[in-house]
């Protein structure tokens, strides 16, 4: 086995649960090289990993706000690179039509897909040679993992490996030796959507120790709320925005990660930093790191996290508002 290219284009989240295969893969088969097709929204995230030779980057995203001329020119440089590689294997990940095709546009031994179940478009299976299907109720990077694992005839063992390492650097803005904790507030469904009460709660907590609140955003919708919550602590900061490589090496300096059910919230459990995960609607067990023993999920299922239960991991106290 000499080179593997692995398909999955989006979403955040979903890229962090597939990483591991990386380093599985590597192991299982010294000496191979693995590339990653990804969308070029992305593509920051699979470049953090030691372990990849090259990022493929598809400008698919956003697709509708370039100019006709540049979304094609934009495809066809992706193409060339793709096709730069013969591959042994593709493994799509991601089972939708634009990976089915762009797996096919590959030169590839073979190409191996999900099952029907987890096929976004069901027209994506004829572009596969085979089709492997892990247990469904497997959580997270469980299910990649054993996805690779089925498609290239090993066993998974041992704990996940994620394998990203963030650049180093400090912003300027960062206070110099004072502790803070990450606040992923920023959703992309309303119900997943932590109350705002909350989160002034935990920040007004936080202040009282002297712990500063980072909270990144990435629309001008999420820099209201994060302005909103920061008039709740004089110690919040509502950086600039940043980059996925940026907000991954503040993670790694974190004292705590605090975050809703989103990718970045998933970064932060990749990368061991110390992390609370507040689930609404969604079943935490499917996503919860239990491989962590830094990791915690609250809530989840209609049930939602109380201040409280965040504040009692961090051994604070509801703060003292006389």
């Amino acid at each position: 086995m000499k080179s593997i290219l692995i398909a999955k284009l989006t979403s955040l989240g979903d890229i962090i649960f597939a990483l591991p295969m990386v380093s599985d893969l590597q192991r299982q088969f010294p000496g191979v090289q693995v590339d990653w097709l990804v969308d070029a929204q992305f593509a920051e995230l699979p470049a953090m990993h030691a372990g990849i030779r090259r990022v493929i980057s598809v400008p698919l995203r956003g697709f509708k706000n370039r100019s006709h001329t540049a979304n094609v020119q934009g495809i066809l440089a992706s193409i060339k690179h793709l096709r730069l590689e013969r591959y042994d294997v593709v493994l799509d990940c991601h089972g939708m039509i634009k990976s089915a095709l762009l797996s096919k546009v590959a030169h590839a031994n073979s190409i191996i897909g999900p099952p029907d179940a987890r096929l976004g478009e069901s027209i994506s299976r004829y572009a596969y040679n085979q089709q492997v299907s892990p247990d469904p109720s497997l959580p997270g990077s469980a299910w990649y993992r054993a996805y690779a694992g089925l498609a290239m005839n090993y066993v998974v063992k041992d704990a996940p490996d994620f394998g990203l390492i963030p650049p180093d650097g400090t912003p300027n803005w960062l206070p110099a030796e004072r502790p803070f904790v990450m606040c992923f507030h920023a959703v992309s469904k309303a119900e997943k959507q932590w109350p705002i009460s909350h989160w002034m709660s935990v920040l007004q907590a936080l202040e009282q120790q002297g712990i500063a609140a980072i909270l990144p955003w990435g629309s001008e919708s999420e820099r209201e709320v994060a302005h909103q919550l920061a008039s709740a602590s004089t110690l919040a900061i509502v950086p600039p925005r940043m980059k996925l490589s940026e907000i991954g090496s503040l993670i790694r300096r974190a004292d705590w990660s605090i975050g809703v059910d989103t990718g970045m919230t998933h970064l932060a459990e990749s990368l061991n930093c110390p992390s609370i995960a507040l689930y609404i609607q969604t079943d935490s067990a499917s996503y919860h790191p239990d491989w962590s023993m830094h990791a915690y999920s609250l809530g989840g299922n209609g049930v939602v996290p109380s201040p409280e239960q965040v504040l009692s991991i961090l051994g604070l106290a509801l703060p003292n508002t006389h």
